[in-house]
């Protein structure tokens, strides 16, 4: 009776510890003429007193003089490295988006505050933000969104970072540096977790907790449960909390976009192609390239829009389509529209004079 379950005890006690060993990640470091352990383990790690770990980690067989070959690549465990926070910059906002910080403390941000561990973003109608991590990956917080920074933080004198995010509501654009061995980039929604490893995406969750992934360059892994999918340039996703994930969906390709159609310069006229298997499309219109300034956020069923009422200015416009899934396509973008002040026609008593005069010479 006893037999099977010391069995299996015995089988768990052999699995478990390289079940351990094998999730843990490393960061590998190239010994210098001069380097030794104990420096390694004071410098890069959280005590000196790893470097004892350190040797038998990489099987290092040290020499009589205790020293290492320069040349000679050793493995240190990311767990055992120092980190540092490491908080992120906001370099463009839209309107007044407000911080909620880890003690409870609201209030409004501006270009140039910082962003910390546990602090919630919150954005409203028309607002947007912009903000930037230690590895110069960035972060678009779209309207109606809520952001949740988990972790913010740089592993010393190595230059990985850890960054996960959270995103509650809403959606958020990525454009996320090529990530080096060690490094983390995590968004979690509600229905999946999105791991990046150098890629720009979009992502959105919704009431329904159902998340949508979409992938316009690179390539991130989605993962929900135990399933797990690799998500490629031009492909998107579903993920629904509770459910296995779908097959990745190919993306909508960019309409092409006419120039300003109207003769009328003070307004805007343009169309696109339809594209097969689009529900409808979304667009914004900017003042600026990067869309940090967004003044219109709109979606149409028509292949076409007609904006009549625009302060003088550039602006430039964005149209994807939305498929069937609600998965929006990749984006088509316009160059710089001036859109001009309005022709006023100056009155003249003559325009009523005039026709009066002949109308009385005909009678």
């Amino acid at each position: 009776m006893f037999r099977p379950l010391l069995t299996l005890l015995l089988a768990l006690a052999i699995c478990l510890p390289n079940a351990v060993v094998a999730a843990e990640e490393y960061w590998e470091y190239t010994f210098r003429p001069g380097d030794s352990l104990w420096r390694i383990a004071e410098k890069y790690t959280t005590s000196i007193n790893n470097w004892g770990e350190l040797l038998r980690i990489n099987s290092i067989e040290a020499a009589e003089d205790r020293t290492i070959l320069p040349g000679t690549r050793i493995s240190i465990p990311v767990s055992m490295l120092k980190q540092q926070p490491a908080p992120a910059l906001v370099i463009a906002i839209n309107g007044a988006v407000s911080v909620v910080r880890a003690d409870g403390e609201e209030s409004e941000l501006a270009v140039g505050a910082k962003l910390f561990n546990g602090d919630r973003v919150v954005t409203g109608d028309g607002q947007s933000l912009r903000m930037q991590f230690a590895d110069k990956s960035e972060l678009q917080v779209l309207p109606n969104s809520e952001v949740v920074l988990d972790k913010l933080s740089q592993f010393e004198q190595t230059g990985m970072v850890d960054t996960r995010i959270r995103l509650n509501s809403g959606r958020v654009n990525t454009w996320v540096e090529k990530q080096k061995a060690g490094n983390r980039y995590e968004i979690t929604t509600p229905a999946a977790i999105t791991a990046v490893r150098g890629t720009t995406f979009r992502l959105s969750t919704d009431d329904s907790q159902i998340s949508r992934t979409e992938v316009t360059e690179g390539f991130v892994a989605v993962s929900a449960g135990d399933d797990e999918k690799d998500i490629k340039d031009g492909f998107g996703i579903v993920a629904e909390e509770g459910k296995s994930l779908p097959e990745p969906v190919k993306l909508l390709a960019p309409p092409g976009i006419s120039d300003n159609l109207s003769l009328d310069k003070s307004k805007l006229h343009v169309s696109w192609l339809s594209l097969k298997g689009a529900e409808f499309y979304r667009y914004q219109l900017a003042t600026d390239e990067k869309f940090d300034q967004v003044a219109i956020y709109g979606s149409t069923e028509d292949s076409e829009i007609r904006l009549d009422e625009l302060s003088p200015g550039q602006y430039f416009l964005r149209v994807r389509g939305v498929d069937q899934y609600e998965l929006e396509g990749l984006d088509s973008t316009t160059g710089s529209f001036a859109i001009q002040e309005p022709v006023v026609k100056e009155f003249s008593i003559w325009s009523i004079i005039i026709p009066v005069g002949l109308l009385l010479i005909g009678l």
